[in-house]
């Protein structure tokens, strides 16, 4: 293998396949919600943290948090549990959990940034970005376009788990992450697409590594030095990569599902981190508010309304399926009617972290869910908070 790793990557989910919510887990989380009576819930932003810990001690999950907003406020938000599952420390509001898949939309909106300033179009092809390789990149991949590479239309392997045959074809790369990028880039776009390409979406981890090594190419620097110096610095965001940045054990740490509970996973351990070619796919570490203040970006611009960050066009743009007839693949995320409302989604998991996001702009209502376990009870445990999240106020403010 390699890279010393065998964790399954990032996989987008479609909300509609998660499992309901059960009636009393519901009732329960609207008598949390509710407790000071005559009290808007708009008004208790804290008041989850009792309703969140219950989850998590239901489904074994040594800490879980949750964040429902508007475009412009914060409706409710909890977190609970610890740290480890070996330790009594606490989680805290400002604690970085892995966003796994969902770093997607982050580099997506790297390269919008680079689209509005004139860099980029959505229709430069690969072909334009890395000229010198013209001859080399197979026929197939030169048309593939920027709209087709984020909406995982362009027929790129899907690179979802470090054991898979995919994976384990990848050369030996040497050098920074952005040239083993590049080389990775030069490798895939030598060789004959997966799937096909403007049509039937191909969920590729792969794609979204040649994604940053096109901002690198273009922008001239990393990927991560781009990450923070336009989304994490404009956004005011305290944002790390894949426990790369320094080991701080004094994060939440990563758990494994097993028959016996949740097997922590030592930030310092070089064999369980995600190897850095693939980091524009699903390596970014926020803070509850911080990823909320990056997805009020995009409900605001889902709103019609321009924003520090990107324009309202462009927003929408990456909220929409570039191929005809249109698909549930946006530029960075799921598309699809969630309790009869449009909805953007995605879900990330690099195996020790569970991440799940629903927006919604027609109710101006979003929620996201973090949880510091992979496995099957960390995705159950997410998507009930996730569905009882936008349930509850769905209905409140509702435009």
């Amino acid at each position: 293998m390699i890279y010393p790793m065998s964790l399954a990557l990032w996989a987008l989910a479609a909300v509609g396949l998660m499992p309901d919510v059960a009636p009393a887990a519901y009732a329960s989380l609207a008598a949390t919600v509710l407790r000071a009576e005559g009290e808007p819930p708009q008004s208790r932003p804290e008041s989850l943290g009792v309703w969140i810990d219950s989850v998590r001690r239901k489904h074994d999950i040594p800490a879980m948090a949750a964040i429902a907003f508007r475009a412009d406020t914060v409706l409710a938000r909890g977190i609970a549990g610890v740290r480890r599952s070996n330790s009594t420390e606490a989680v805290e509001e400002r604690d970085r959990f892995q966003l796994g898949s969902n770093t997607k939309a982050i580099t997506a909106t790297v390269l919008a940034t680079l689209v509005e300033e004139g860099k980029l179009k959505w229709t430069t092809t690969l072909a334009d970005v890395f000229p010198a390789w013209r001859d080399s990149i197979s026929a197939d991949f030169r048309a593939v376009t920027i709209d087709l590479l984020l909406s995982h239309h362009a027929g790129i392997s899907p690179f979802e788990d470090t054991d898979a045959k995919d994976f384990r074809s990848i050369p030996r790369l040497r050098g920074t992450p952005t040239e083993r990028r590049a080389a990775f880039t030069a490798w895939v776009l030598r060789g004959k697409p997966a799937g096909p390409i403007g049509g039937k979406g191909t969920y590729s981890n792969g794609g979204y590594t040649i994604a940053g090594a096109i901002a690198e190419r273009i922008a001239g620097e990393s990927w991560e030095s781009l990450v923070r110096a336009r989304v994490f610095k404009p956004l005011a965001l305290t944002g790390a990569f894949a426990w790369s940045d320094s080991a701080d054990l004094n994060q939440p740490w990563g758990h494994y599902e097993t028959r016996g509970g949740s097997r922590p996973v030592d930030p310092r351990d070089p064999d369980e981190r995600v190897p850095p070619i693939i980091w524009p796919a699903g390596s970014v570490e926020l803070s509850l508010d911080d990823y909320a203040r990056f997805l009020q970006v995009n409900l605001r611009g889902l709103e019609g309304r321009d924003t520090p960050l990107l324009k309202a066009e462009t927003v929408k743009h990456l909220h929409t399926s570039p191929v005809t007839p249109p698909d549930r693949f946006g530029l960075g995320w799921g598309l699809q009617d969630f309790d009869a409302a449009p909805a953007s989604v995605h879900v990330g998991s690099a195996g020790a972290f569970y991440a799940i996001t629903i927006i919604q702009p027609t109710r101006d209502l979003g929620v996201a869910v973090f949880a510091n376990a992979g496995g099957a009870r960390a995705t159950a445990a997410a998507t009930d908070v996730a569905k009882a999240l936008i349930r509850r106020f769905a209905n409140v403010g509702e435009k």
